[in-house]
């Protein structure tokens, strides 16, 4: 009988250490934060259309099933729209609202999940693209934030999911675009 309880309390023991290890790490500095970039061989403008031509951004982003706009046409501050997302086999429904928008530079956003209340964060976030020589230099920068115990307890590991997930989109952005003549797109969306 013994043995059952060493081995119980051993089990309780490692199950401990790995939430406090969890919880530690979710007090990092920059905890949720990530920050990805890529250069891509074309113009800013060419790369510009896959961030706000909705079909082109279903073909990189992994997962996008859905964007409706609140009011549709050129993006610009204050826009808003609705976003569903298959990830790990979820579903996730977001609002996105723009926030600055300077084509082909800077879009800045803010994310909130909707939906499913197990599964709620807010996410802060900016594309800054800046092109050298025809090339373009593009950086996705976003902070999220947790609702709820377990969400907030797992930061750490979502955070890394999340992160494979980006360097991966951004990957495919980049063999997307450069897959296109360097001349095709080259006006930003709007002019």
């Amino acid at each position: 009988m013994k043995w059952v309880r060493r081995i119980l309390g051993g089990i309780a023991a490692f199950v401990v250490l790995c939430v406090a290890g969890l919880w530690l790490a979710g007090l990092r500095p920059g905890h949720g934060h990530h920050a990805e970039t890529v250069e891509i061989n074309r113009p800013a403008a060419q790369v510009w259309r896959y961030l706000t031509n909705d079909e082109l951004a279903k073909k990189w982003i992994t997962g996008l099933e859905v964007i409706r706009y609140e009011s549709p046409g050129v993006p610009r501050a204050g826009e808003k729209l609705y976003l569903v997302q298959g990830y790990e086999g979820k579903r996730i429904e977001m609002e996105m609202t723009l926030g600055r928008v300077e084509a082909p530079h800077t879009m800045e956003f803010r994310i909130v999940a909707v939906g499913d209340p197990s599964n709620r964060f807010s996410e802060q976030g900016a594309y800054t693209l800046e092109e050298r020589g025809g090339k373009t230099l593009l950086r996705l920068a976003t902070t999220a934030e947790y609702d709820g115990f377990l969400p907030r307890l797992f930061e750490p590991l979502i955070t890394y999911g999340t992160r494979e997930k980006l360097r991966g989109d951004l990957a495919r952005l980049k063999a997307l675009v450069e897959a296109e003549p360097a001349a095709a797109g080259a006006r930003p969306s709007g002019e």
